[in-house]
């Protein structure tokens, strides 16, 4: 009698981390590994289950190794698909940090009466410098402002054309550094309540801007970010769909002696971890390398603008975030791979 899943056809068939990780089967074709298990104890039971991972992990990386051409073009895949959200994000990141030196540090310009004498703006400023969150004010008469003007307007011989001085005296407020939005305009109220003040402006209108952008910037690299996704959840699950073609005798001849569906698509599912994890690294080996290049130069630019900005580089935690949605999105193609094409290789 033939042994099963022996046949004249079918060709002799190598040994993998499949086959030599097959249930043991008696004369009649039984499979005794249910009643072994049985014999075993629970601890006896796990490390057995551990083993068996374990060969499987390493099989599966050594047959990647064993294919570098085609593993290493994954691979590169993988890693381009990730490298472009996470420079993205990168200098999303910088741009907050930078943006968050100037939140709410725009200062406030109170414009009083026109006509207020200085003592009455000298003492409205005394009672602004005494609200919370004020940091440093700075009192301009009517006078000041006009030369200031005349100075840096290049009008000096229209306004000497004037009858009489058309600006009002003026308070320059700056509030504390990281003080909250709302209680900017909150004080920006509160000093519209005093005497003597006429307008009260918050410069503070290129700050909502540049927040709005950061807002829309962040949503379109997220959208970004999911479209790669599926990218690599279609490369892995194409590349494994291959391997199973590939395979396919090999996995009857599992079926044939008890494989169950579990212990066949194991392989493929650290195959698609692999691609992941290798991916990943990859991913973030690019990134530094891009940070290399890239910070010199826009510290030179800070520099020339008079500032110490620096581009800091990948936190750890958004690294690791990287590799392991690396990982995940590997095994989420390969089991979406394993899942659609198994069921459909009969014994």
């Amino acid at each position: 009698m033939a042994k099963p899943g022996a046949s004249r056809n079918t060709p002799p068939v190598k040994k993998s981390a499949i086959a030599k990780m097959a249930p043991a089967t008696n004369k009649g074709g039984k499979n005794n590994a249910g009643a072994s298990m049985q014999n075993m104890g629970f601890r006896d039971q796990i490390s057995s289950y551990a083993a068996h991972h374990q060969l499987v992990a390493v099989e599966t990386l050594m047959r990647l190794w064993a294919n570098p051409m085609s593993s290493v073009l994954t691979w590169l895949v993988i890693a381009i698909a990730l490298t472009l959200p996470g420079a993205l994000w990168i200098s999303l990141d910088n741009l907050s940090q930078l943006s968050g030196r100037f939140q709410a540090s725009g200062s406030i310009t109170v414009y009083l009466v026109p006509g207020t004498a200085i003592k009455d703006g000298q003492t409205t400023q005394k009672t602004i410098a005494g609200l919370s969150h004020v940091v440093d004010t700075r009192f301009i008469d009517a006078d000041t402002a006009l030369e200031e003007f005349r100075t840096t307007s290049g009008l000096k011989d229209a306004l000497d054309l004037l009858p009489s001085n058309p600006l009002p005296p003026v308070i320059v407020v700056e509030p504390q550094l990281g003080t909250p939005q709302a209680q900017v305009l909150a004080l920006g109220k509160s000093i519209e309540r005093l005497p003597f003040v006429d307008v009260v402006e918050l410069d503070t209108a290129w700050l909502e801007r540049l927040l709005a952008l950061l807002a829309l910037s962040e949503r379109i690299i997220w959208v970004m970010g999911a479209l790669l996704a599926l990218a690599i959840v279609l490369v892995v699950g194409n590349t494994i769909r291959l391997s199973i073609a590939a395979r396919v005798d090999e996995i009857r001849v599992v079926k044939l002696v008890g494989g169950t569906n579990a212990w066949v698509r194991r392989p493929f599912l650290y195959t698609g971890l692999w691609f992941g994890m290798v991916g990943g690294l990859m991913a973030w080996v690019l990134l530094a390398i891009c940070w290399l290049l890239v910070s010199g130069p826009v510290e030179d630019l800070a520099q020339l603008y008079g500032s110490t900005f620096s581009l800091a580089p990948l936190s750890a935690s958004a690294a690791l975030f990287l590799l392991f949605s690396a990982m995940f999105l590997g095994w989420l193609g390969a089991w979406w791979s394993v899942h659609r094409h198994l069921d459909q290789i009969e014994p």
